[in-house]
């Protein structure tokens, strides 16, 4: 079996199981904010990311691959993984996220950077937690280039602000290194933020974040009637996470 045959199984099985309530994220603006795709009203950031722009460092380029809703099956799924004991079908779903969204869709930050990935690394727990974390055990076969590995502080006032001091980085990063930088959830985004603080601050010329999950109440805003929208479309693995469309193609020379 080829590996494009392979890919066409895992996404099929993906869809099969999970394809009811997972959901794509929407990359329009105006609609839903430029970094998180969270929906907003004629806005091009939501609160919180239009917040965290005042740091010089934050991620060049973000994209999630569904959104967990709170309180339904996706959410339960993202808390469900990475529980004391996890079960068995949380975590197969998360995998096979993790595996379809990197096989099909790694490549397209470094078409829409003009810059092939070198790098990647994960968010770590905050504070710092004994054990390696699920989601770094997860994709850690999977990721393209060498690990650029974050360390967490043990402790933190504010874990959900963006602070660069919340982790610290993995050394020099050699010139013009671009980190594909994982996370699976994505609450209010200053756990994120904060790693990509510090990996700039380690020598990166550019980082990509790569989340498997938005995380999004129903009950907030008119965050209701936005799911019963995309309630409406078929998950498609296809769809690219960083353009909310087809994926990025290589330019051709003319």
């Amino acid at each position: 079996m080829s590996g494009s045959q392979a890919l066409a199984r895992l996404s099929a099985a993906l869809v099969t199981r999970a394809g009811g309530y997972l959901f794509n994220p929407v990359r329009e603006e105006g609609r839903t904010c430029l970094v998180c795709a969270t929906p907003v009203t004629h806005r091009k950031h939501c609160y919180q990311c239009e917040g965290h722009r005042h740091h010089d460092g934050l991620a060049d380029a973000s994209a999630f691959l569904t959104y967990a809703v709170a309180g339904q099956q996706s959410g339960y799924v993202m808390r469900g993984y990475k529980a004391p004991e996890p079960l068995a079908e949380h975590r197969t779903i998360v995998t096979l996220l993790a595996y379809t969204g990197l096989a099909r869709h790694a490549r397209c930050c470094a078409v829409l950077a003009h810059a092939p990935v070198t790098h990647w690394a994960t968010v770590p727990s905050l504070p710092a937690k004994p054990g390696e974390h699920p989601f770094h055990q997860l994709v850690g076969r999977l990721a393209p280039g060498q690990e650029a590995r974050l360390t967490a502080a043990d402790s933190v006032e504010y874990p959900r602000a963006a602070r660069p001091e919340h982790f610290s980085g993995p050394g020099s990063l050699p010139a013009g290194s671009h980190v594909l930088l994982m996370d699976d959830t994505w609450a209010s985004g200053g756990h994120a933020q904060s790693a990509a603080l510090a990996l700039h601050r380690a020598g990166a010329a550019r980082v990509s974040l790569l989340v498997v999950a938005r995380w999004i109440s129903r009950d907030y805003g008119h965050n209701g009637a936005f799911l019963r929208q995309l309630a409406k479309r078929d998950y498609d693995p296809e769809l690219c996470p960083w353009t909310g469309a087809a994926c990025p193609q290589l330019d051709r020379p003319t």
